[in-house]
């Protein structure tokens, strides 16, 4: 069943730039509970270091520009910062009971064991330790390894209107950039929003709620206040079915209108999965929580050349992060 793909063909051809980050390796190099357990809190799983063994992001950030420089005009390259949320009380219920339990009887419930299943359930006291361990590996990124001063923030966030997501990404960068003066806007879409349908956790609240939740978001134009997209039928995930076609859709329209190169999105296990198999990179397991940034090469389709220009690269951030780092007890964060 199609839900939220707009029908029309694919407008790029997708493909992962190799060998930047150890997430993008093959399965036979790293494995994914490798990757959670030794990279992700090192540096997110780059494989570019200075002279003294540390992550060097100045050199993939000019490495960036290099690919994008060299580029062909129907031809460009975006890193994007893929975040699962944290814990959520469904994540609880399935590690606790297990995933053909929730499958066959627990997830068609609002309430179990004491908690809110659903409809669009907060993170849980775990969730919230996760996403600010995740704001930590951030601000150590920034103040130890100079991810800000490379030029490697985030220029662009988008996320799911879920409030899992929303409460993942307002913990992770409350303190980092949601709190400057002219703190970036976070974009909302429908779009990014987890395998719909059947399950009470993936069906999203009352956006106007939502908007007095978390006052730093955008909503995209044409959200319906309810959500008037789920039902009781679940969305096809197979490889190029629905869920595929609508995340594509999704980066097809990022790269048609966005000019901005570091681009965040906060969202789910499944959307994340549909975009990584969208791009042809390796299928890859996030733990609640974790980041993963990839840098993914668009290129037009033949039959989009003559038609369809590629927006003007924007560079530098449309927020001023000349702040100094978070101080608590002397200690910098």
């Amino acid at each position: 069943m199609e839900y939220l793909a707009s029908g029309r063909e694919g407008i790029f051809e997708y493909s992962v730039e190799r060998g930047l980050f150890a997430q993008s390796l093959p399965e036979y190099l790293i494995d994914d509970r490798e990757f959670n357990s030794r990279y992700h809190q090192k540096n997110f799983g780059l494989m570019l270091f200075n002279e003294k063994d540390q992550p060097d992001w100045h050199a993939f950030v000019k490495r960036v520009n290099e690919l994008n420089a060299a580029a062909a005009p129907d031809e460009t390259y975006k890193v994007f910062y893929l975040a699962r949320h944290g814990q959520g009380p469904h994540n609880y219920i399935i590690d606790t009971y297990g995933q053909p339990e929730w499958n066959k009887r627990i997830a068609l419930l609002k309430e179990y064991d004491g908690l809110k299943l659903g409809p669009d359930p907060d993170l849980t006291q775990q969730g919230i330790k996760e996403a600010t361990y995740i704001n930590k590996v951030w601000k150590d990124q920034i103040h130890e390894y100079g991810l800000s001063h490379a030029g490697a923030l985030p220029q662009k966030f988008y996320a799911s209107p879920f409030t899992r997501a929303l409460r993942t990404l307002e913990v992770t960068w409350k303190d980092i950039v949601l709190h400057l003066p002219d703190a970036p806007r976070v974009t909302v879409r429908e779009n990014f929003r987890e395998t719909i349908g059947r399950h009470w956790c993936d069906m999203r609240g009352s956006m106007p709620e939502v908007k007095e939740r978390f006052n730093f978001i955008d909503v995209e134009e044409g959200m319906s206040d309810e959500d008037n997209i789920w039902t009781e039928f679940r969305e096809n995930e197979t490889p190029g079915g629905p869920m595929d076609r609508r995340l594509r859709d999704a980066l097809d329209d990022i790269f048609l209108k966005d000019g901005e190169t570091f681009i965040s999105i906060t969202a789910h296990s499944g959307c994340l999965r549909s975009i990584l198999r969208v791009t042809g990179h390796r299928i890859f397991h996030l733990e609640t929580s974790v980041m993963i940034p990839i840098v993914v090469k668009a290129k037009l389709k033949p039959y989009h050349k003559d038609t369809v220009k590629l927006p003007q690269p924007v560079s530098g951030l449309p927020y001023n992060f000349n702040h100094p780092p978070t101080v608590t007890n002397g200690q910098k964060e």
